[in-house]
């Protein structure tokens, strides 16, 4: 398995973890630190390679299913940096709301990449 492959499926279960964490409670400043922490890995495994790092680069050509997936990606992070905002607002409901849509959402996006690159 590529590393980048190993990154993404890291960071979106780190993010799982801080967000179960948050959801039950336990040490709420914590678990949205490893959720950020999560998005900004998830953010820069995905920028890095573009920039010329040829070890993490991909080397993928471009579908449907990859184009969907980088659209949803983005789309997740700027729902993340949302969520953040509406958690220092201390609206703690719709804050929740939000982290489970960007659970799901990433979801989807982890499966339409793969989808796209080994057309399982």
């Amino acid at each position: 398995m590529p590393a980048y492959d190993i990154i993404y499926f890291i960071t979106f279960s780190a993010f799982i973890i801080g967000a179960s964490m948050n959801f039950r409670g336990i040490r709420d400043k914590l678990s949205v630190w490893i959720m950020t922490i999560s998005v900004l890995i998830d953010f820069f495994a995905t920028i890095i390679p573009n920039n010329g790092f040829k070890s993490l680069s991909i080397n993928i050509g471009s579908n449907a299913a990859i184009l969907s997936g980088i659209s949803l990606g983005i789309f997740v992070w700027i729902l993340f940096l949302a969520a953040v905002f509406i958690r220092l607002m201390e609206k703690l409901s719709l804050f929740h709301t939000i982290i489970t849509a960007i659970t799901v959402l990433w979801f989807i996006d982890i499966i339409l990449y793969m989808y796209g690159v080994y057309n399982l």
